[in-house]
C-alpha cells in the first residue's frame, strides 16, 4: 500500500494523514471483500437452481437405488451390514438411513447432494483463494459450479458431494496449516480426510498425492520440528485408516467377478483402444478424457486454460517463495495428482476417464483452470473483466444451460412408473421374471419401495428375490449385454432345471444406452421364440421360451 506524506506537514498532521489513508484502505478492502462474497453467493445460488432442476428429472437409477436399498434397512446396524456387500465405505449409506425418515421421493432422496453442494463450493473457493487470490478463485468456483458432472453429482442420491465437501475442507485446512503453522489446522485436515475415506475409497489416492506434496514441504526446510512431528503423525494415522479399510473391506473385492466386469467396461468406455494404444499415451489420454468430461464443447479452451494454469502455478511458486522446494511443490499441485491417476490406471488399480470414480481429481482440475485465468485477472480492468465474463457465459451457454434447461430424456420417474404399470398389467402374479441387476435395482424402488428385500443365492451367480408377488431372478452380470446365456447354458439349466425350456418372462430397462439395444442383447440368448411382447420405449417386457442350444 502506498501512503503519500507531504514534507511540509507537522508530525501530528503526518500521523493524522497516515491514519486517514489506512482507514480509506481498510474501507476499500472491506468493500472489495463484501463484493467478492456477494459474487460467491450469486454464483452458488445460480448453480443450485441448475441442480434443483434435475432433482426430479430422472428416474432413480440403479446406483441410486442401490443406496436406497441399504438406507431402508430397519436399523443402523442392518444398514451397515447391508453396505458391506458394496464396494463403498459406509458413511453415505448410514447418512441416508436417517435421511429417508424425511421422505423417499426422488426429490427428497437427492436433496442432500444439493445441500452438500453449498459447503463443497464454499470450501473450494476458500482453497482457491488461499493459493491464488480472490479473482482467480471466482473463476475456479464458476468452473466447479457449472461443470455438468458437478451439476449431476449435486442432483443424485450418491455420496459424492459429501465427499467433495470433506476433500475441499481438507485442502483448505492444509493450506492454513502451511501458512499459520497451526497444528489444529493439521488435525482438521487429517479429520476431514478420514471422513472423506469413510465416504469414498478414492480418497486413498488423494491421501497419497497430498503425502507426496507434503514431503516436498518437509524437504524444503520450512517446517519447524513441531510441524514435522505433527505431519508425520498425521500420515501414519491416515495410513492406518487406509490399511484398516483395505483389510477390513476392500480386500474381499480384489478378485471378484464384479471388479473384472468393471475393468472390462472402463477399458472399452473410451475413444482409445487399450490393445493398440501405447500404455503411457493411453494413460495420458484417459486423463484428457476426464478433463473433456468436465469441460463440455469448449474443451479445447478449457484444456488450454488448464495447461496455462499449471505453468502459472510454477511461475507464482517461484515468485512468492524463497525455497525452491516450496516453489516446486506449488507447481506440482496439479501434476502430481494427475500423475498418480495415470499410474493407477496403467497398473489397472483404479480407473481414470469420463467416470465419477475420477472425481477425486476435480479439485486439481479446478485449481488449474483458476490459475490459468490469473494472467487475465491479476490486474483489474473493465476490458479484461468483460472478456472473462463473456467467456464464462459462452461456456455455460454451450454446456450447462442446454443440458439442464433444454434437457430431453425418456429416463424420467413417470417412465419408470409406466413400465411398472405395464409389468403389473402384462405379467401374472407369481410368475418368474428373469432380469439383470441394473434393472432389478430400479424395479425394487418403483415396485416395492421401503419394503426390505434380501436376495437368495441360487448358485452360479444367479440370485432370487420375492418382489411384489413376483419371483425375480437376476443373472450373474450387472447388465444383459455383458452376459451370454447361450454360452453359459449349463449354468442356466443348473439353476432353472426342467423349467429352462419353459415359457419365462424377461424384463430389462434400456436406459437410453446403445449397448442395451435388442439387436445386441438378443444375440446373447439361446435359440427360442418370443411368445408375448409388451415393450415400452427402449424397455423390454417379453415372454420367451428358450431351446437347448
Amino acid at each position: 500500500m502506498d501512503i503519500t506524506i507531504d514534507e511540509n506537514m507537522t508530525a501530528a498532521d503526518t500521523s493524522k494523514s497516515v491514519t486517514e489513508q489506512l482507514l480509506i484502505s481498510s474501507e476499500r478492502k472491506n468493500k472489495a471483500s463484501w463484493t467478492v462474497w456477494l459474487l460467491v453467493t450469486v454464483i452458488i445460488l445460480t448453480g443450485l437452481v441448475f441442480r434443483f432442476m434435475l432433482l426430479n428429472a430422472f428416474l432413480l437409477d440403479f446406483d441410486e437405488s442401490m443406496h436406497f436399498q441399504v438406507a431402508r434397512e430397519a436399523s443402523l446396524y442392518d444398514a451397515w451390514n447391508a453396505s458391506r456387500i458394496h464396494t463403498h465405505p459406509p458413511l453415505a449409506f448410514l447418512f441416508y438411513h436417517y435421511w429417508i425418515a424425511l421422505g423417499d421421493s426422488e426429490l427428497m432422496l437427492r436433496m442432500p447432494s444439493l445441500l452438500f453442494s453449498i459447503p463443497a463450493l464454499i470450501f473450494s473457493f476458500l482453497w482457491f483463494r488461499e493459493i491464488l487470490g480472490e479473482r482467480p478463485a471466482l473463476i475456479g468456483l464458476v468452473f466447479l459450479t457449472f461443470s455438468m458432472p458437478m451439476i449431476h453429482l449435486g442432483a443424485l442420491m450418491r455420496g459424492y458431494m459429501l465427499l467433495l465437501t470433506f476433500i475441499y475442507a481438507a485442502l483448505y485446512l492444509q493450506e492454513r496449516f502451511y501458512k499459520t503453522r497451526s497444528l489444529w489446522a493439521l488435525a482438521g485436515n487429517c479429520s476431514c480426510l478420514i471422513l472423506a475415506m469413510l465416504t469414498h475409497y478414492s480418497t486413498a489416492w488423494l491421501i497419497l498425492a497430498l503425502g507426496l506434496l507434503g514431503l516436498l514441504r518437509v524437504v524444503s526446510g520450512t517446517f519447524s520440528k513441531r510441524m514435522i512431528v505433527g505431519w508425520v503423525i498425521s500420515q501414519f494415522v491416515l495410513l492406518g485408516v487406509c490399511l484398516a479399510f483395505y483389510f477390513g473391506h476392500v480386500h474381499a473385492f480384489l478378485k471378484s467377478t464384479a471388479r473384472k466386469d468393471l475393468w472390462e467396461f472402463w477399458l472399452t468406455d473410451s475413444a482409445y483402444d487399450p490393445n493398440t494404444t501405447h500404455p503411457v499415451y493411453l494413460a495420458m489420454m484417459r486423463v484428457m478424457e476426464f478433463i473433456q468430461y468436465l469441460s463440455g464443447p469448449l474443451r479445447i479452451f478449457i484444456i488450454g486454460l488448464l495447461i496455462m494454469g499449471i505453468y502459472m502455478l510454477f511461475k507464482k511458486g517461484v515468485q512468492e517463495n524463497r525455497s525452491k522446494w516450496v516453489a516446486f511443490e506449488r507447481g506440482m499441485l496439479v501434476l502430481i495428482p494427475f500423475m498418480v491417476a495415470m499410474l493407477l490406471f496403467h497398473l489397472r488399480i483404479y480407473p481414470v476417464g469420463h467416470t465419477r470414480h475420477s472425481m477425486w481429481l476435480v479439485p486439481f482440475a479446478g485449481l488449474a483452470v483458476a490459475a490459468g485465468s490469473w494472467p487475465l485477472l491479476k490486474r483489474p480492468g473493465l476490458i479484461k473483466n468483460g472478456i472473462a465474463v463473456v467467456l464464462i457465459l459462452l461456456w455455460i451457454d454451450s454446456f450447462a444451460y442446454p443440458n439442464v434447461w433444454k434437457l430431453k430424456t425418456t429416463q424420467t420417474p413417470q417412465m419408470a412408473r409406466q413400465v411398472v404399470a405395464v409389468i403389473e398389467k402384462t405379467i401374472p402374479a407369481g410368475a418368474t421374471i428373469l432380469t439383470d441387476d441394473s434393472t432389478r435395482n430400479v424395479l425394487e424402488y418403483y415396485l416395492v419401495g421401503r419394503t426390505v428385500l434380501h436376495g437368495k443365492p441360487l448358485g452360479n451367480g444367479y440370485t432370487e428375490y420375492e418382489m411384489d408377488g413376483y419371483r425375480v431372478v437376476t443373472i450373474p452380470k450387472f447388465h444383459f449385454y455383458l452376459y451370454n446365456i447361450e454360452t453359459d447354458w449349463e449354468s442356466f439349466t443348473e439353476v432353472f432345471g426342467p423349467d429352462s425350456t419353459e415359457p419365462l418372462w424377461l424384463v430389462y430397462l434400456g436406459l437410453e444406452t446403445s449397448d442395451a439395444q435388442t439387436s445386441n442383447v438378443f444375440k446373447r440368448f439361446p435359440p427360442g421364440k418370443i411368445i408375448k411382447r409388451a415393450s415400452f420405449l427402449d424397455n423390454q417386457i417379453l415372454q420367451v421360451q428358450f431351446q437347448t442350444p
